[in-house]
C-alpha cells in the first residue's frame, strides 16, 4: 500500500502545484488587459493562463500563450512600448515560482522575435535587476538563475547572449544567495526537499556556464573578484556538505574546476591540481585568491562521494592537455600525470572497495568517464610514452578487468551498463596503445578475454554485451572457433527472461558480423546460404522445442533481430515448417509434428506482422476458400491451411493463443478492415477464452483488444468519412466487410455484457469487465450521443437500459474485490444520472441498501456498500449536485435532487459532513456499548466510505476552494472523532495477547494523548473509565463458552477500525493541501491564514497518532496498514518546501529512538517481533523521497547497529535473579539493554527484508552481518533469536533465496569473488573468526574432551559463517594470486573444520568449501584431497577420513558437475577414481559412516562419468567397485545381525548400499531433467549412450537380491529398495528389452510385489509398492502378467481402501484400481463378442467397475483436496474406460448398466475438466482429446496439437451426442445435468450472506456453461430424432423443469421474508442460475421445427403459462426476462429479443 501511494505521489508531481502569480502581477494585468483587449488577445491569454490552478493545465495553455505572443509581435503596427509591456508580462513568467516546466515553450517563441530583440533584452535585464535585488524583502531563491539557465540552455538563441553576459554578476549573486540560504537551512537542521535539490543543481549548473562562458566577468575588477571569492566559497561549501544530491555535487565540482581555470594557465592548473587536490607535489606559486580560502585544504578531506564528484569534475571540465601534462618534469623519475597517476588509481581503489551499491555505481560511472578520456588522449597523441614508460600497463588492465568481472552480474542494471561501457572502452584503449599495434598481441588479449567470457555460461546475462564488443573486433567466426555451439547456447539462453535483452544485443551484432564475413568469403548468394545454415537452425530449433517461454522470448527478441539482418530469411524459415510460396499441398517433414509447425508458424507470422512484412490481411484463398488461407509476405503469396490457424487459436498454451490472435487480428495499418476469415476466427475464439485463469493471459488479452478496438474505430470512421459505407447498410461487395465488422462489434458488446450475468465465475466476469472497460475507453458511453460518430457506437440500447444498469449495480455486491471495483468503474462510465436511478426514491433505495452493507461486520460486505456510496458520490453529488443528508432520528442518509443554493450549501461539503455525522452517531453508540457496536462492524465501514470519498475528492476543485473554512471544520470534526475512536479501540488491539482483556484494571487515563506519549514514550489514549470498566465486566462475566466469541468480536471490530483510521489518514494526507510558506522567512501566524485544510498542529497530531498506534498495537494487519498511512504522511512532509514540515519527521525519528531504548521494558514489548517499532522505522525509511540524499535511513541504521553493539552487563547476576525469584512480573524483566538490542535486530531484519530499501541498505549489510554473527555468542536467548532472524534476512538479501532441492540460490546467486567484492569488510572478519573457531576446535580435539566439552568448543560464529559460505557458488574465473579478497584464502580454515570431530561441522564445512574453489583450482583441490587420503589412509582417524570424503562429495556434486570443460571434468573424475580404487577397504564397513560417504562419492563419480562420452573406463571401474562393496553390505548375515542389535549408522550404511546397488543396475544417462532434454535438443550435450559398460548379473541373482531386500528386517532398506525399483520402472524405455532389469521385471516384478502386499504392514512401503505396480502397468497394454492376479489384487485394493487412512495411499489405491479396469473391460469385450453373459467373473467385473466409478466420482468432488482430484483424473486416464464409449453400442439395452457407468465416467471427466487446478485440466483434456480425435470428424481437432480445455468440453458433448444421441438414457443424463445446475440454490437465509458466506470449492467451474451445452445438445437431438418416445421424453422433462421452477419461486414467495434486492431478486447470483436453468430447460424441450426455430403453431400449454406467471418478481434481470419472453412466445413483452441468444455463452 505504501509503495502504491508513493508511486501515485510521484505521478501527481504537477497536480498540486502551479505557477505562483504575485498580487502585483495580476493587478497590473487587470489594468492593462482592459485597455488592450481590442487590439490583441495576448493579454486575455495571459489572464486565462494566470487563472489556472495546476501545472498540467498550464502546460496545455502555455502553447497558446506563446503563439499569442508571437502573433502580437508579428503585427506590423505594434509599437515598441506595447512590445515592452507585453514582453515584460511574458518574460516575467520565467521568473515566477513553479514555472520551470513551462520555460522551454515560453523561450521557443523568443527566437521568432529578432526584430524586437533589444526591447526584449532590456526587459530581461530589468527583470533580472528586480528579482535579483538582494535587498528585496522576502526575496525568493534561484528565480534569476533558473530563468537564465533556461535561456542559456536553449539552442539558437544568441540574441540574448549579450544581455546574459551583462547580467552575469547579478545571476551569480542570485546563485550564491540561494545556495547560502539552503546551507543555512541545512546547518539549522532542515533537509532540502527534492524540489529544492533540483533548484540547487540548476543554480550550480548556471554558475558553471557563467564561469565557463564569461570568465572575464570574474577577474577584471575588484568587485568581480569579490563575487568570484564568494562564489568559490559557496561552491566549496556545497561540495563539502553531505546534504546535497549527487547531481548537485557533480555540478559543484565542475563549477569549481571552471572557477580555477579563470585564474590559471594550463601549467599552473596542472601543478595546482596535482599538489592541492592529490598532494603529489608541493606548490608555492598558486593563485592567492584561490589558495587563501581554508576550504581548499578541505578538498582532501571530502566525503567519499564528494571526492568522487570532484574527480568527475576534473575529468569533465579540465582540458585534456592538462590531464596528460607531466607534472614531475624530472627525467630520472617516471612521468606523473593527473589522468594516469592521480585519477585512475584512486578510481580503481573506489571501485574495489565500494561503500554501497549507489557509490559503486557512481564510482564505475566516473571510471568510465576516465577511460573515455584515456581513449581520446591516446587517439589525440596526448599520452606520454617516453623512456619505456607505460601509463596503461598490464597490471592496470588486469585490475580493470577484475573490476569488470566482479560487476557483470550486479543487481543494479545501471551499474551493469557502466561496466559494459568500461569494457568497450578498455578494448578500444588496448587497440589504441602504441605497443598494441602488433596485431598478434592485440588478438591474444582479445582471445583471452573472449575465452573468459565464454566460460561464464549461457545463462550469464552480463557476458553478452561484452561479447558483442569482442565480435566487432575479432569477428563472428573467431568466436565460433572458440565455441562452435555459441549460437545454440545463445538461443537456449532465451529461456531466461533476464537474459533476453542482453542476448539480443549480442545476437544482432554477431549476426551482422557473421553475414558480412560470409559475404566476403563466399559472395552474396552463397554467402547468404552459408549464413542461414549457421544462423537459422538454432532459432528454429527453439521455436519447435515445445518450451513455451523459450518460444515466446525467441519470437519477441531473437526473430526480429534475425529478420533485421536478413529479411529474406523468412522464406527459409517458413519452408522449414513446410509452408512456402506456391505450396498448395502441405506435407510435414518426418521429424516435425503438426503441433511444432503450428507454434512455429504463429511465431513467424507474429514477427512478420509486427515488422510489416505481411501486406494486407489474412483471408481465404479464392481457389480453396474453405480450407486454405493466403498471406502476402513481401509480395509473395504464401498458402497456409485454415486449420492451422484454428488449431493455434485453440491451443492449450496461452502464449500460442495470444500470439496467434495478435498476428491475425492486428495490423500495423490500423485503417484496414479485418477480413472475413479474421472475423470468423475471432467470433469462434472469443467465447473460448473468457475463463483463462492466467493473469498474464488476461493482461495480454486486454491489451490485444485495446489495439483491436482502436483499429476498428479508425477503420470504420475512415469508411464513413470516405462515404463508402453507411452503418446498417451493405449495398455492394466492397462495403460488406465494414458492415460485417460493425455487426461483429455489436455481437461482441452484447456477449461481453451478457458474460457479466450474476452467477458468472470470477474468471469470466473479470475478463468480460476488463474488455468492457477497454471498449468504453475507445467508445465512451456517456459521450456517444453528443459525438458525431454516434452511429458507429457498438453498444445496443439494451446495454444502457435501466434493467442492465441496475443489474451492474448489483454486481458491486460480490465476494471478489476485483469484480466490485470493475463494476464500479463500468458504472462510472455510464451516463449521469444512471439509467433507471433518476428519482429520489430510487437513489434512496440504493443508499439504504448500501448503508445496510456498510454496517456489516464483514469486510467484503462493507466494502461493497462503501463502493456503492462512492458511486453515489461520484455520479450524483459531484455530477448532479445532489444533497445527501444524514438524519439523526432514524440514522439514515437521504438524497435530494435540487439546485445548489446558499441555503442548501455546497453538496460536496454537505455529503462529507453527513458522513461525519453518521460516524459521530456510531462512535457515540460504541462509547455506550462497544460489544454491540462491534457486532455491527463498529466504524470500519463508515471510515472506508470516507476513505473512498476522499479518494474521489479533488482538493483543488471549486467546491473546496470556495468553502475552505467549512471543509476545515469538517476535517477538524473528523480528526476529533478519530481521536475518540482510537481511545475506544486501541486498548483492545494493544492488550497483552495472553491475558486480553482481563488485565486492564491498572489502566490510567491521560489528559492529553500527545503529552503523555511524549513524556514517557508510551502513548496513552483518552478513555472513559466507567464505560471501559463496564465493558471489561461484561467481557469478564461471560462464561467460557460465550466469552471468547465476545472477545473475538470486539478484537476484530477494533483492529478493523484502527486499520481504516490509518488508511483514511493516509488517503487524506496524499492529496490535501499542506501548509506552505511563500518565502523562506514567514511568520507562523501567516501560515494559518491561507486556504490550507490542515495546519501544523493537526499534522503533528496525525503523526503522533500514527506513532501512538504503531507503538501500542500488537496486531500485524493493523500495523501494516498504519505503516502505509504513516509513510504517506512522512513522504508528503519530506517533499514539501517548508523546513518545519521536514523537521517533524526528524522529531518523530528521535521520539522513536527514545521509545526503543526506554527503560523498564519487558518481554511483552517484544511480542510480534517488536510489533510496530520496525514498521515505524520502515515508514520513515520508505518516506524519504527520491532525488535527495537519504538522511533518516543511514542515521537510524547506524544508530541501530551501534545500539546492538553495546555490551550487555550483569548477565550472570540477572540470570540468577530470574531463576531464584518466583515473582511473575520479575520473570518478564531482562537486563538493561537486552530489550533495546532485540528491538534493534528486529528493525534491522525488517529493513533488510524490504526490497524497496535493498539498494539503500546495501552499505550497511556487511556491518550488520558481522554484528549478527557475533551476536550468536550472546548469553540471552532473545538476542540470539533476533540475531538469527536478522542474519536470515541479510543472507537472503545479500545472496538470494535458497532453492532447497537444488541447494542453490535461484536468484541473485553470487560467486565467492562477487560476494567479497560487494562486501569487502566481510573477508577479513570471516578470516579472523574462522581462525579463532578452528583453533578452538583443534584445542578441543587435541585434549580429547568429553562430548559436552566438544559441544562447548564449537564457536558460536562457526555455524552461521559456514552456512553463509555454503550459499556461494563456484566462480568460473580465479581471483589471481594478488587478490586480497580471494575467497580461496579461506579454504584452509574450512578444510580444517571439515576434518573435526563434530559431525555437523564436517557436513557444513564440506558444503562451504564449494563456493571458495573456482573452476580453475578445482582439479588442484580435488587432487590434493584425494592424494592426502590415499597417502595417509591407514593412519588417519575416521573423522578425518569422513571429512575428506565429504569434501569430495561436495566438490563433485556442486563444482565438477557444473563444469563446461568436459575434458577437465573427465580428468578430475579419472584421478579421483584411481585414488579411491586403492582405498576400497573404506567401503567395507570398518566405520559405517565412512563407508556410507565412500559409497556416495562413488555414486557421484558414476553419475558424472555416465554423462560423459569419454569416461567409459571410469564408469567401468566405479561400477565394479560399487557392485562389489554394496553386495557385501546386503548379505543376509548382516541383516540377521541387525535384527538382533540396532545400530543407526549400520542402518544408514545399508540404506546407502541399497541405493548404490540398484544405481549400478540403472542407466543414469536416461534420467534427464526437462532442462537436460532441452539442452540435448539444442545439441549442447555430447553424451554417447551406446558405449557405456553395464553390470552383468543373471536375472535369477537379481530376483534373489530384490526378494531379500524387500523382505529385509529394517524398514529403511525396504523403503530404499522400493524407491529404487520405482525409479528404475519409470526409466524403462523402448529398446530396454535386453536389459537385465527388464528381463526380470517382465515376469517377476508383479509376483513379488503382490505377494509382499499382503505381508507388508508399513504404510509407506505399501504406498511405494502400489506406486511401482501402477507405474509398471502404464508401460503395457495388458498390465498383468496373468489374469489370475487381477481379482485377488482387486480384493486387496478394496480392503486397503477401506482400512487405510493415509491420503497419499488412498490416491495411489484408486490409480491401481484403474489398472484392473483394463482387464475387466477386456473380459467384458470378450463376453460381448462371444455372447456369454452368465460368467461369475463377468458379474464381479461389473461390480468392480461400478465401485470404481463411484470412488472416482467421490474423489473428483470439488470439496476433495487437489491431490485426490488429480488421483481421480489419473485413474480415469489409466483405466481407459473412456475409450470404451462404444462398448456394446449395438446392444445398449443388454449392456445398459455397463454403458451407463461409462457414460457416468464421461460426465465425471467433464466435471474434472472444469476443475480449478490448471495442470489437472490440461492433462485430462489432452487424454480426452486423443480419444475424441480418433472418432470425431472435426476440423478443429487434431491428435498432436493440444487444444484448450473449453473447446475439449464442447467437443466431449459433441462426441457423446454422436455416440449416444439416439439413446434415451443419454438424453436423461443431459436433462439431469440441467436440473443439477440449481442444486445449491437456497431460498432460506440472508441474500447478502449467501453471496459472501458461500465458500465455493471450485471458482473456475461454470455451471451455466455446462447447462447451456446440455440444453443445446438436447434441443439438437430432440429435433433430429423426432419420435413419439422423444416427444414424450421432452414433455415429461419440460413438466419437471416447470415444477422445480414453480417450487423454487414459491420458496421465496412463501418464506415470508423481505426479498428486496437491487433490480429484483432475479439479479441475485443463486436465484439467477436456478431460474435461468429451469427456463432454459423448458425452452430447449419446447417444440421446434427442423431448423431449430420455435414452432409457433404449437402454443405453450395454458397450464404452463399460468404457472410461469408466478416468476414476475424475478424478471428484473434482462437475461431472465428475454428467455421468459421466448418461452412464452411473446415477442412484444421484450424489446431486446433481436440480438438475444438463449445460449449466449456458446455463440
Amino acid at each position: 500500500m505504501s509503495a502504491k501511494w508513493r508511486s501515485l505521489q510521484h505521478r501527481h508531481k504537477y497536480t498540486y502545484t502551479s505557477v505562483v502569480f504575485p498580487k502585483s502581477y495580476t493587478e497590473s494585468l487587470d489594468r492593462i488587459a482592459s485597455d488592450t483587449s481590442n487590439s490583441s488577445n495576448f493579454f486575455s491569454e495571459v489572464k486565462l493562463f494566470a487563472s489556472l490552478s495546476s501545472t498540467y493545465a498550464q502546460l496545455d495553455e502555455v502553447k497558446k500563450l506563446a503563439s499569442a505572443f508571437t502573433n502580437l509581435l508579428a503585427d506590423p503596427q505594434i509599437s515598441d512600448e506595447s512590445v515592452s509591456t507585453a514582453a515584460r508580462f511574458y518574460l516575467e513568467t520565467l521568473f515566477l515560482e513553479n514555472s520551470l516546466p513551462l520555460h522551454r515553450t515560453l523561450i521557443s517563441a523568443l527566437n521568432k522575435c529578432r526584430k524586437f530583440h533589444h526591447v526584449i533584452s532590456n526587459c530581461f535585464a530589468t527583470l533580472c535587476e528586480e528579482y535579483g535585488n538582494l535587498g528585496k524583502k522576502e526575496k525568493k531563491r534561484f528565480l534569476v538563475s533558473r530563468a537564465t539557465l533556461s535561456l542559456i540552455g536553449y539552442p539558437k538563441l544568441g540574441i540574448l547572449d549579450e544581455i546574459v553576459e551583462k547580467c552575469s554578476d547579478r545571476v551569480a549573486m542570485d546563485v550564491v544567495f540561494g545556495l547560502e540560504s539552503v546551507l543555512v537551512d541545512v546547518s539549522s537542521g532542515s533537509r532540502p526537499s527534492p524540489v529544492v535539490m533540483e533548484q540547487c543543481q540548476d543554480a550550480m549548473s548556471c554558475m558553471y556556464y557563467l564561469l565557463q562562458r564569461y570568465p572575464s566577468k570574474f577577474v577584471n575588477s575588484e568587485n568581480s573578484s569579490n563575487i568570484f571569492r564568494t562564489s568559490l566559497s559557496t561552491i566549496l561549501s556545497v561540495l563539502n556538505s553531505t546534504s546535497f544530491s549527487r547531481d548537485c555535487l557533480v555540478a559543484s565540482a565542475v563549477s569549481f574546476c571552471a572557477a580555477i581555470q579563470a585564474f590559471m594557465g594550463p601549467r599552473e592548473l596542472s601543478t595546482f591540481i596535482s599538489s592541492k587536490l592529490f598532494g603529489a607535489f608541493s606548490d608555492e606559486n598558486s593563485d592567492e585568491i584561490i589558495c587563501e580560502s581554508d576550504l581548499i585544504k578541505g578538498t582532501r578531506d571530502l566525503s567519499f562521494l564528494s571526492r568522487l564528484c570532484l574527480l568527475r569534475g576534473i575529468l569533465t571540465a579540465i582540458p585534456r592537455e592538462v590531464l596528460n601534462t607531466n607534472v614531475n618534469g624530472l627525467v630520472s623519475t617516471p612521468p606523473w600525470t593527473i589522468l594516469y597517476s592521480g585519477v585512475l588509481p584512486e578510481l580503481c581503489s573506489y571501485c574495489e572497495n565500494p561503500i554501497d551499491s549507489h557509490f559503486n555505481f557512481h564510482a564505475l560511472t566516473v571510471t568510465q568517464i576516465c577511460l573515455q578520456q584515456i581513449k581520446t588522449s591516446l587517439l589525440s597523441d596526448l599520452t606520454i610514452f617516453s623512456n619505456g614508460y607505460e601509463p596503461f600497463s598490464e597490471d592496470v588492465k588486469i585490475r580493470l578487468l577484475r573490476i569488470i568481472w566482479n560487476n557483470l552480474e550486479d543487481p543494479l542494471s545501471q551499474t551493469v551498463k557502466q561496466v559494459h561501457l568500461m569494457f568497450d572502452l578498455l578494448l578500444d584503449i588496448e587497440s589504441s596503445l602504441p605497443f598494441s599495434k602488433d596485431n598478434g598481441t592485440k588478438k591474444a588479449f582479445f582471445a583471452k578475454v573472449g575465452q573468459d567470457l565464454l566460460c561464464l555460461g549461457p545463462r550469464c546475462k552480463g557476458r553478452y554485451v561484452p561479447l558483442a564488443s569482442l565480435t566487432r573486433r575479432l569477428g563472428a567466426n573467431s568466436l565460433l572457433n572458440f565455441n562452435s555451439n555459441l549460437l545454440f547456447e545463445t538461443a537456449y539462453a532465451y529461456i531466461d527472461d533476464d537474459v533476453c535483452c542482453a542476448a539480443t544485443s549480442f545476437l544482432k551484432c554477431f549476426l551482422e558480423s557473421l553475414r558480412d564475413e560470409c559475404w566476403s568469403e563466399y559472395g552474396i548468394e552463397k554467402g547468404y546460404e552459408a549464413f542461414r545454415s549457421l544462423s537459422l537452425p538454432p532459432i528454429m530449433q527453439g521455436l519447435v522445442s515445445g518450451h513455451s517461454k523459450l518460444r515466446t522470448n525467441l519470437n519477441t527478441y531473437a526473430l526480429p533481430a534475425i529478420l533485421d539482418v536478413d529479411i529474406d530469411s523468412i522464406f527459409p524459415m517458413l519452408e522449414f515448417i513446410s509452408v512456402g510460396p506456391g505450396m498448395r499441398e502441405i506435407k510435414l517433414k518426418p521429424d516435425l509434428k503438426l503441433d511444432q509447425c503450428v507454434t512455429a508458424l504463429v511465431s513467424l507470422l507474429k514477427v512478420s506482422r509486427t515488422m510489416a512484412l505481411i501486406e494486407g490481411d489474412i483471408d481465404f484463398d479464392p481457389c480453396d476458400s474453405d480450407h486454405t488461407a493466403v498471406i502476402l509476405v513481401k509480395g509473395v503469396n504464401v498458402r497456409v491451411p485454415v486449420r492451422w490457424f484454428v488449431l493455434s487459436l485453440m491451443h492449450c498454451d496461452d502464449s500460442v493463443r495470444i500470439d496467434a490472435a495478435e498476428s491475425l487480428f492486428l495490423n500495423p495499418k490500423t485503417s484496414s478492415l479485418p477480413s472475413t476469415l479474421e472475423l470468423k476466427l475471432m467470433q469462434k475464439v472469443i467465447p473460448l477464452n473468457m475463463r483463462c485463469s492466467s493473469t498474464a493471459f488476461q493482461m495480454k488479452w486486454t491489451s490485444l483488444f485495446r489495439k483491436f478496438f482502436s483499429r476498428v474505430r479508425t477503420a470504420l470512421e475512415r469508411q464513413v468519412k470516405q462515404g463508402t459505407w453507411i452503418p446498417g447498410s451493405s449495398t455492394d461487395d466492397g462495403t460488406h466487410k465494414a458492415e460485417d465488422l460493425f455487426q461483429f462489434m455489436n455481437w461482441l458488446s452484447r456477449f461481453l455484457f451478457y458474460s457479466c450475468y450474476p452467477s458468472a465465475p470470477y474468471e469470466r466476469k473479470t475478463t468480460a469487465m476488463e474488455l468492457i472497460l477497454t471498449m468504453i475507453e475507445i467508445w465512451p458511453i456517456n459521450t456517444l450521443k453528443q459525438d458525431s460518430n454516434y452511429l458507429l457506437c457498438p453498444y445496443g440500447d439494451n446495454i444502457t437500459s435501466p434493467d442492465s444498469t441496475i443489474s451492474l449495480v448489483g454486481s458491486i455486491v460480490d465476494s471478489w474485490d476485483r469484480l466490485r471495483e470493475h463494476a464500479f468503474h463500468i458504472l462510472f462510465c455510464f451516463p449521469t444520472p444512471l439509467p433507471g436511478i433518476c428519482e429520489n426514491d430510487s437513489i434512496d433505495n440504493i443508499i439504504r441498501w448500501a448503508k445496510k452493507l456498510v454496517h456489516s461486520p464483514r469486510v467484503r460486505e462493507s466494502d461493497a456498500g462503501a463502493l456503492t456510496l462512492r458511486l453515489i458520490f461520484k455520479k450524483y453529488v459531484l455530477g448532479l449536485g445532489c444533497n445527501v443528508k444524514f438524519s439523526t432520528e432514524n440514522n439514515s442518509l437521504t438524497c435530494v435532487i435540487s439546485e445548489v443554493s446558499k441555503s442548501t450549501g455546497n453538496p460536496v461539503i454537505g455529503y462529507i459532513s453527513s458522513l461525519v455525522d453518521w460516524l459521530h452517531s456510531v462512535v457515540e453508540e460504541g462509547e455506550r456499548d462497544l460489544t454491540n457496536a462491534c457486532k455491527k462492524s463498529f466504524v470500519h465501514g463508515i471510515l472506508l466510505t470516507l476513505r473512498y470519498t476522499f479518494e474521489e475528492l479533488d482538493w483543488g476543485c471549486e467546491a473546496v476552494q470556495l468553502n475552505g473554512a467549512e471543509m476545515r471544520a469538517v476535517v477538524e470534526r473528523l480528526l476529533g472523532l478519530i481521536v475518540r475512536i482510537t481511545s475506544l479501540a486501541l486498548w483492545v488491539v494493544s492488550a497483552d495477547v495472553w491475558s486480553m482483556p482481563y488485565d486492564m484494571d491498572d489502566s490510567t487515563c491521560g489528559d492529553d494523548v500527545a503529552d503523555v506519549f511524549l513524556q514517557d514514550g508510551f502513548a496513552q489514549e483518552e478513555e472513559e473509565g466507567e464505560e471501559e470498566s463496564e465493558l471489561e465486566r461484561e467481557l469478564v462475566e461471560t462464561d467460557d463458552t460465550n466469552g471468547k466469541p465476545a472477545e473475538h468480536i470486539v478484537m476484530v471490530g477494533c483492529w478493523l477500525a484502527m486499520k481504516e483510521v490509518s488508511l483514511l489518514f493516509g488517503t487524506i494526507i496524499r492529496k490535501v493541501p499542506l501548509p506552505s510558506c511563500a518565502s523562506s522567512i514567514v511568520d507562523e501566524e501567516q501560515m494559518g491564514l491561507g486556504t490550507e485544510i490542515l495546519d501544523l498542529a493537526q499534522l503533528e497530531t496525525m503523526g503522533n497518532h500514527f506513532l501512538q498506534v504503531l507503538l501500542k498495537m500488537k496486531h500485524n494487519g493493523a500495523i501494516d496498514k498504519t505503516r502505509a498511512g504513516f509513510t504517506a504522511l512522512c513522504n508528503r512532509l519530506l517533499c514539501s518546501n517548508d523546513s518545519r514540515l521536514c523537521k517533524m519527521t526528524e522529531s518523530w525519528m528521535e521520539l522513536l529512538m527514545e521509545r526503543t531504548i526506554s527503560k523498564e521494558q519487558t518481554v511483552d514489548d517484544l511480542l510480534r517481533r517488536s510489533a510496530g517499532i520496525p514498521a515505524a522505522f520502515l515508514a520513515l525509511f520508505l518516506a524519504e523521497p527520491e532525488g535527495t540524499p537519504k538522511k533518516l535511513l543511514p542515521k537510524a541504521l547506524q544508530w541501530l547497529i551501534d545500539l546492538a553493539k553495546k555490551p550487555l552487563s550483569n548477565c550472570a547476576k540477572l540470570q540468577s535473579c530470574i531463576s531464584d525469584t518466583s515473582n511473575k512480573n520479575l520473570s518478564k524483566t531482562r537486563d538493561e539493554g537486552v530489550i533495546p538490542t532485540v528491538h534493534a535486530f528486529n528493525v534491522l531484519r525488517a529493513a533488510f527484508n524490504d526490497a524497496n530499501l535493498a539498494t539503500d541498505t546495501s552499505g550497511f549489510s556487511a556491518e550488520a552481518m558481522i554484528l549478527s554473527i557475533r551476536s550468536f555468542s550472546s548469553p540471552y536467548w532473545e538476542v540470539r533469536n533476533a540475531a538469527t532472524l536478522a542474519y536470515t534476512a541479510l543472507l537472503r538479501r545479500m545472496v538470494g533465496f535458497l532453492n532447497v532441492h537444488k541447494r542453490e540460490s535461484a536468484r541473485r546467486s553470487l560467486t565467492g569473488l562477487e560476494f567479497f567484492h560487494r562486501y569487502p569488510a566481510l573477508h577479513p572478519f570471516l578470516s579472523e573468526e574462522l581462525k579463532i573457531a578452528t583453533d578452538l576446535l583443534d584445542q578441543s580435539s587435541s585434549t580429547h574432551h568429553a562430548e559436552p566439552d566438544i559441544i562447548k568448543a564449537i564457536h558460536p560464529s562457526l555455524c552461521p559463517i559456514l552456512i553463509l559460505l555454503s550459499r556461494l557458488k563456484p566462480s568460473p574465473l580465479s581471483g589471481g594470486s594478488d587478490e586480497t579478497l580471494d575467497p580461496f584464502s579461506l579454504s584452509p580454515f574450512i578444510q580444517r573444520c571439515a576434518t573435526q570431530s563434530n559431525f555437523k561441522i564436517r557436513v557444513l564445512a564440506s558444503r562451504a568449501l564449494t563456493g571458495l574453489v573456482s573452476n580453475e583450482k578445482l582439479h588442484e583441490v580435488t587432487t590434493n584431497v584425494s592424494a592426502y587420503l590415499a597417502e595417509n589412509q591407514m593412519v588417519l582417524p575416521f573423522n578425518t577420513i569422513h571429512g575428506l570424503l565429504l569434501q569430495l562429495c561436495s566438490l563433485l556434486d556442486s563444482n565438477c558437475r557444473s563444469l563446461t570443460d568436459l575434458s577437465e571434468k573427465d580428468r578430475i573424475t579419472s584421478d579421483i577414481t584411481r585414488v579411491l580404487s586403492t582405498c576400497s577397504w573404506l567401503g567395507n564397513g570398518a566405520c559405517h559412516v565412512v563407508a556410507s560417504s565412500y559409497l556416495r562419492v562413488l555414486n557421484l563419480l558414476l553419475d558424472i562419468s555416465q554423462r560423459s562420452s569419454t569416461a567409459s573406463k571410469v564408469t567401468a571401474t566405479v561400477l565394479s567397485l560399487l557392485f562389489e562393496v554394496t553386495s557385501k553390505h546386503l548379505d543376509r548375515e548382516i541383516s540377521k545381525e541387525l535384527g538382533i542389535m540396532h545400530d543407526p549408522t549400520l542402518i544408514e550404511l545399508r540404506e546407502q548400499a541399497t541405493v548404490s546397488y540398484f544405481g549400478c543396475l540403472s542407466d543414469e544417462r536416461c534420467n534427464f531433467t526437462n532442462e537436460e532434454v532441452l539442452l540435448r535438443s539444442f545439441g549442447l550435450t555430447n553424451t554417447n549412450l551406446t558405449e557405456m559398460p553395464q553390470v552383468e548379473i543373471h536375472p535369477t541373482q537379481l530376483q534373489e537380491r530384490i526378494l531379500f531386500c524387500v523382505t529385509d528386517y529394517t524398514y529403511e532398506v525396504r523403503v530404499a529398495t522400493m524407491k529404487q525399483l520405482l525409479r528404475m520402472v519409470n526409466r524403462v524405455r523402448p529398446g530396454d528389452e535386453k536389459g537385465v532389469f527388464y528381463k526380470w521385471a517382465i515376469n517377476g516384478l508383479q509376483f513379488i510385489l503382490m505377494d509382499r502386499l499382503y505381508a507388508e504392514e508399513n504404510p509407506k512401503c505399501v504406498y511405494y509398492m502400489l506406486k511401482i505396480i501402477f507405474s509398471w502397468s502404464l508401460q503395457f497394454k495388458d498390465p498383468f502378467v496373468a489374469d489370475s492376479l487381477v481379482f485377488p489384487f482387486w480384493d486387496r485394493l478394496v480392503q486397503l481402501n477401506n482400512t487405510v487412512l493415509r491420503s497419499k495411499t488412498k490416491e495411489i489405491i484408486i490409480c491401481c484400481m484403474s489398472t484392473c479396469m483394463k482387464c475387466f473391460v477386456k473380459l467384458l469385450n470378450s463376453s460381448i463378442s462371444s455372447g456369454a453373459s452368465a460368467d461369475v467373473n463377468l458379474g464381479m467385473a461389473i461390480e468392480a467397475i461400478n465401485l470404481f466409478v463411484k470412488l472416482v466420482k467421490g474423489y473428483s468432488d470439488p470439496s476433495q483436496p487437489v491431490n485426490m482430484r488429480k488421483a481421480a483424473s489419473e485413474a480415469i486416464i489409466a483405466s481407459s474406460l473412456l475409450d470404451e464409449a462404444t462398448l456394446g453400442t449395438e446392444n445398449k439395452s443388454e449392456n445398459r448398466s455397463v454403458v451407463k457407468l461409462v457414460l457416468d465416467l464421461w460426465f465425471v471427466s467433464i466435471q474434472l475438466l472444469e476443475d480449478e487446478d490448471v495442470s489437472l485440466r490440461l492433462r485430462l483434456a489432452k487424454y480426452v482429446q486423443k480419444i475424441i480425435a480418433g472418432r470425431l470428424n472435426n476440423d478443429d481437432l487434431d491428435d498432436s496439437t493440444p487444444t484448450q480445455v473449453d473447446k475439449v468440453i464442447e467437443l466431449s458433448f459433441e462426441f457423446l451426442s454422436s455416440e449416444f444421441g439416439n439413446w434415451l438414457e443419454y438424453l436423461n443424463c443431459l436433462a439431469q445435468r440441467v436440473l443439477d445446475t440449481s442444486i445449491y440454490a437456497n431460498s432460506r437465509g440472508d441474500l447478502v450472506r449467501q453471496i459472501f458466506d458461500k465458500e465455493i470449492d471450485n471458482h473456475h467451474e461454470e455451471k451455466l456453461l455446462i447447462c447451456q451445452i446440455c440444453c443445446a445438445n438436447l434441443e439438437k437431438l430432440v429435433v433430429s430424432y423426432n419420435s413419439k418416445e422423444i416427444q414424450l421424453f421432452a414433455e415429461n422433462w419440460r413438466r419437471q423443469f416447470l415444477q422445480h421452477l414453480v417450487l423454487f419461486v414459491s420458496g421465496y414467495a412463501d418464506s415470508g421474508r423481505n426479498i428486496d434486492w437491487i433490480g429484483g431478486i432475479g439479479n441475485h447470483k443463486d436465484v439467477f442460475i436456478a431460474v435461468y436453468a429451469y427456463l432454459l430447460g423448458i425452452y430447449a424441450l419446447s417444440p421446434k421445427d427442423l431448423t431449430g426455430q420455435l414452432n409457433c403453431i404449437n402454443k405453450i400449454y395454458p397450464s404452463e403459462s399460468s404457472e410461469l406467471s408466478i416468476i414476475g418478481p424475478f424478471l428484473g434481470n434482462p437475461l431472465i426476462y428475454n428467455l421468459y419472453s421466448l418461452v412464452v412466445r411473446d415477442q412484444q413483452k421484450s424489446s431486446f429479443l433481436d440480438g438475444f441468444d438463449p445460449y449466449f455463452l456458446l455463440r
